[in-house]
């Protein structure tokens, strides 16, 4: 799976976590490089729930209600994909205490 792959499965997993059971959102990378910085369009009126639920459970993501747009830094990106993964099954029955560096 490439990086766009596993953060879009990622923010997926989290709003269905929340209760949105069919999250919509669109995923643009910005990245030239393997960094990964990606911007994230909703749609109103579930972008704004969607992106309220993501920021209670991703402590980096912004909280700004009255955008549909949201950049995705690459420290940010980590922290999304290792909350998801985090508070899934863990196929291997380990947890990890820090998020995997992509």
């Amino acid at each position: 799976m490439n990086r766009h792959e596993l953060l879009r499965d990622a923010i997926r997993t989290i709003a269905q976590r929340a209760g949105l059971e069919q999250p919509l959102f669109h995923l643009t990378s910005v990245s030239r490089d393997s960094a990964g910085m990606f911007i994230m369009q909703t749609q109103w009126p579930q972008g704004r729930l969607m992106c309220e639920k993501i920021a209670q459970a991703v402590t980096g993501f912004p909280q700004d209600p009255y955008t549909t747009c949201i950049a995705l830094l690459p420290d940010l990106v980590d922290e999304i994909i290792w909350v998801a993964q985090r508070d899934g099954p863990d196929p291997g029955g380990a947890e990890t205490a820090e998020p995997n560096r992509l």
